[in-house]
């Protein structure tokens, strides 16, 4: 990409992953540029996506459509695949991070209606399948196995639904209608084994991972516009739909600059320099972690005297409780016993006064 390409892009966005910044600044640069094309400031684009991209991010001005393809990482678009659009009803159309994850049965058909739906640009990023892309994303599956014990999803799907040759995505492309194509390299291979390690050895997960921004930033500012050259990881199919869109021009737009060994080794130095402040930065965090962890330690060692204590005291009131249970009970039966005493004397108090008054009349004792 020329100077100018690449700061169309917003300098906040540099301190992202490398694969997802190099990924979607081509695919803006090449929206911006089919846009320029055309003279429309804000393009209408429909994104097919199965997660977040952060396409909005970097590309505000677009007035963009997503339609989901997966839901929790599963293939849920119909076969046939049918887009709810009507023709030529956007600007451009797009998918990354997508093609890969779908069944082979299910691809023809999206290209189809992507086409179908766009008067304009139709992008398709996806790793492409040859040998050397299969056994470095082995390699990078086996690595997250061993480091976190975990089946990475997204790499098992490129095994299971199997990633396709790039003159068989062509051809598929040209089975479907499309007669203007080009096609863009991404994510220079040689590069991008060693820092998809890089980042799922140390940013993957991390707690911290706004630490490792700076070194993003350095690789995503001077090494990231050399990566986009074969071989590559992926590359980026541009289908033209319109008459007025050249792909030449966006071609020589989206070209990477020739790299040169002083720069490489320039930008070798400041990683380095740029790490060791991360790993300083990432060791002051640990010892105040370990610090806060330390103060957490004294709180729950408090917290559970405490717990004890108000245990002891619940346990002693519920003995309490039993025993007083226990007295009003007795001294019910006692009321009761009173109560039934109290009537006996009520009786017996009746029946002497009624014997009084017999005595105390003569008529009485005449009978």
């Amino acid at each position: 990409m020329d100077n100018a390409t690449r700061a169309s892009g917003d300098q906040s966005f540099l301190g992202r992953a490398f694969d997802s910044y190099q990924n979607m600044m081509q695919i803006t640069c090449c929206l911006r540029e089919a846009a320029r094309q055309r003279s429309i400031e804000q393009p209408i684009v429909l994104e097919l996506l199965r997660r977040e991209t952060g396409l909005r991010d970097y590309m505000p001005e677009a007035r963009i459509t997503r339609f989901p393809t997966h839901e929790k990482n599963q293939p849920i678009l119909s076969n046939p695949v049918a887009l709810p659009f009507a023709d030529k009803s956007f600007d451009a159309c797009l998918i990354t991070d997508v093609y890969e994850h779908l069944p082979e049965q299910l691809r023809p058909g999206l290209l189809r209606e992507m086409l179908r739906v766009t008067d304009g640009l139709v992008l398709i990023a996806s790793p492409q399948g040859n040998e050397i892309v299969t056994r470095f994303d082995r390699v990078v599956f086996d690595f997250i196995w061993g480091k976190y014990a975990e089946r990475f999803e997204p790499l098992e799907q490129h095994a299971k639904f199997g990633l396709e040759p790039l003159e068989q995505m062509l051809e598929s492309l040209k089975a479907q209608g499309a007669d203007r194509v080009v096609t863009l390299p991404c994510n220079y291979v040689y590069r991008w084994i060693h820092q998809i390690l890089i980042f799922f050895d140390l940013q993957y997960k991390h707690s911290h991972g706004d630490l490792f921004e700076p070194l993003n930033r350095i690789y995503n500012e001077r090494l990231s516009p050399y990566d986009y050259r074969e071989p590559c990881y992926r590359y980026l199919i541009a289908v033209a739909t319109h008459r007025e869109i050249s792909l030449d021009v966006l071609f020589d737009k989206l070209k990477a600059p020739k790299e040169t060994p002083a720069l490489v080794a320039d930008t070798d130095g400041v990683l380095v320099r740029t790490f060791r402040v991360v790993e300083s930065n990432l060791a002051d965090k640990l010892r105040s972690c370990s610090a806060e962890l330390d103060l957490l330690r004294g709180h729950s060692s408090w917290s559970k005297q405490e717990i004890e204590h108000l245990n002891s005291t619940i346990r002693q009131l519920q003995q309490d409780n039993e025993w007083a249970k226990a007295d009003i009970e007795h001294l019910h039966s006692v009321i009761e016993q009173l109560q039934s005493d109290n009537q006996w004397a009520e009786r017996e108090i009746e029946h002497l006064r009624l014997h009084t008054s017999k005595e105390g009349d003569p008529e009485a004792l005449m009978e």
